[in-house]
């Protein structure tokens, strides 16, 4: 069996059509704290990068998978808020995943 795709099977996989979902792992504590951990401040780029739809008119949700022990709630509230007001804004559906 060959482990080619055609060209017409990789144009119709890779048609500008189809949806994109954006995924982004989180891992690390959550804290405000510099360092390896999650905060507000940390993921504020990546999260406006994942929900703009500007960039790509293919955006069809965005997936978040979740690796943490926990740590401070103020800053899980936060990063809540932004996702969602994100989501709002951008009219894009979120589906989260713990790890």
């Amino acid at each position: 069996m060959s482990s080619w795709i055609s060209v017409s099977a990789w144009r119709k996989w890779w048609s500008p059509t189809n949806k994109v979902v954006h995924h982004l792992r989180l891992k690390g504590a959550i804290a405000d704290a510099r360092g390896p951990n999650l905060s507000l401040r940390s993921l504020e780029k990546a999260l406006a990068a994942a929900f703009d739809k500007s960039k790509n008119q293919r955006l069809a949700a965005v997936a978040i998978s979740i690796n943490s022990p926990g740590g401070s709630p103020v800053q899980s509230s936060l990063i809540y808020g932004r996702i969602r007001a994100l989501a709002d804004e951008n009219e894009v559906p979120v589906f989260t995943f713990g790890a």
